[in-house]
C-alpha cells in the first residue's frame, strides 16, 4: 500500500494553508502597480538613452579635438550597447514580477511550508536569499503564494523582495519500503563491502518516474541541427580554403558542440532512467553499519541513473524541488 502523496515547495513539507487577508491583497496589488511604474520607467529610460546619443551624433558636425571626438564614440556605443540593452533586461524583469503578481489574483491561497534549514531546497541565489532572511536559526516556516509562487514570508516576516521558489508533489513510499530497509544484508563489490538490499517500485513510483524522463522538443532539436549544419558549412569552407577561422565560424562551432554535449547527457539520462523503469527496483543503501542503524540513515537510489531516490524515507532532494504530479 502506497503513502499519500506529498506535497512540497522549496524542499519544505506543506503543512497547510491559509487565506490572504484583505490587507495582503491590498498590498499583492499594491506591489504590482510599483512594479509596473518601475517597468514603465525603465523603458522609458532606453528613450533617453537613445535620445542622448542622438544628441552626441548630431555634435559631431562641429569640428573637436580628437580625445573629444574618442570621448564622444566610447560614449555612444556604451549608450547603444550596454545602457539601452541594461534598461530592456531590468523593465522585463520587473514586467515578469507584475505578471507573476497578476496570477496571484485568481486565488488568495497561501500555503504554509515547514522544516529545517537543511531541509531548503531552491536554485543558488534563491537558496542564499532565504538563508540570509532565516539568519542563524535551524528550524524555517515560509508562505508561498500559491499561485505565483513566490515567498510571501519568512518565520513570520513579509518579504520585501520577491523570490520564486518552486512546487512540487511526490509520491509517498510503499509500506515494504520500511520492511526492506530492515534486511539489509553485507555485499562484497570491488569497492568494498556495503550493507544493500532493494525492492520494488510502486506503479505510482514508476509513473512519477516517467515524468522525470529528458524530453526533447521538436523545436529545440531543429535548432540544434540547424546550428550544427552551419558550424559544418564553415568547417568545409575552411578546408577548402585555409585561413583564418572567422569570429562567427569559431562562435557557431562553439554553440552546435555545447548543443551537442547536452544532447549526448539527455539521451544518456534517459536511456538509464528507462532501464530502471523497465527493471522496476531501487536499491537500498545502509550507510551505518551498527545493528540498531537508525531508518533516518537509509538511502534508496537507482541503480542505473544513479540517482537518489529517497533518503531517511524521504523524497529526495531533486524530487522535492522538481516533483512533477499533482501540481495545481
Amino acid at each position: 500500500m502506497t503513502e499519500a502523496s506529498h506535497d512540497w515547495c522549496a524542499g519544505l513539507t506543506v503543512t497547510r494553508s491559509r487565506l490572504l487577508t484583505v490587507a495582503e491583497f491590498r498590498k499583492i496589488r499594491l506591489s504590482r502597480r510599483m512594479n509596473l511604474a518601475k517597468a514603465s520607467a525603465w523603458l522609458l529610460a532606453v528613450a533617453v538613452v537613445l535620445a542622448a546619443c542622438v544628441a552626441a551624433m548630431t555634435m559631431w558636425t562641429a569640428p573637436a579635438e580628437p580625445p573629444i571626438e574618442t570621448a564622444r564614440v566610447i560614449l555612444v556605443a556604451l549608450g547603444i550597447f550596454l545602457g539601452v540593452p541594461l534598461c530592456i533586461v531590468i523593465a522585463n524583469d520587473y514586467f515578469k514580477r507584475s505578471a507573476l503578481l497578476r496570477q496571484q489574483y485568481r486565488d488568495s491561497e497561501v500555503l504554509v511550508c515547514e522544516g529545517t534549514v537543511g531541509e531548503l531546497v531552491a536554485e543558488p541565489s534563491e537558496l542564499e536569499h532565504l538563508r540570509q532572511q532565516i539568519g542563524e536559526g535551524t528550524e524555517v516556516v515560509l508562505e508561498v503564494l500559491k499561485q505565483s509562487e513566490l515567498v510571501w514570508s519568512v518565520n513570520g516576516q513579509i518579504q520585501e523582495s520577491w523570490v520564486p521558489v518552486q512546487r512540487g508533489r511526490t509520491v509517498g513510499a510503499p509500506e515494504q519500503a520500511r520492511l526492506a530497509a530492515q534486511y539489509v544484508k553485507p555485499v562484497e563489490t570491488e569497492e568494498g563491502t556495503f550493507r544493500l538490499h532493494q525492492r520494488a517500485l510502486s506503479d505510482a513510483e514508476c509513473s512519477e518516474l516517467r515524468a522525470y524522463l529528458p524530453r526533447i522538443k521538436l523545436f529545440g532539436g531543429l535548432v540544434a541541427l540547424l546550428v550544427n549544419a552551419v558550424a559544418v558549412a564553415h568547417l568545409v569552407a575552411q578546408m577548402q580554403s585555409p585561413k583564418a577561422l572567422p569570429l562567427t565560424g569559431i562562435v557557431m562551432v562553439t554553440v552546435a558542440v555545447w548543443c551537442d554535449v547536452n544532447l549526448v547527457f539527455a539521451f544518456r539520462a534517459r536511456r538509464k532512467m528507462l532501464q530502471d523503469l523497465r527493471e522496476r527496483y531501487v536499491v537500498i543503501y545502509q550507510p551505518d553499519p551498527a545493528p540498531d542503524a537508525s531508518q533516518k540513515s537509509v538511502v534508496e537510489y537507482l541503480p542505473n541513473a544513479g540517482y537518489e531516490w529517497t533518503t531517511g524515507g524521504r523524497a529526495a532532494a531533486w524530487r522535492r524541488l522538481h516533483g512533477p504530479t499533482g501540481l495545481s
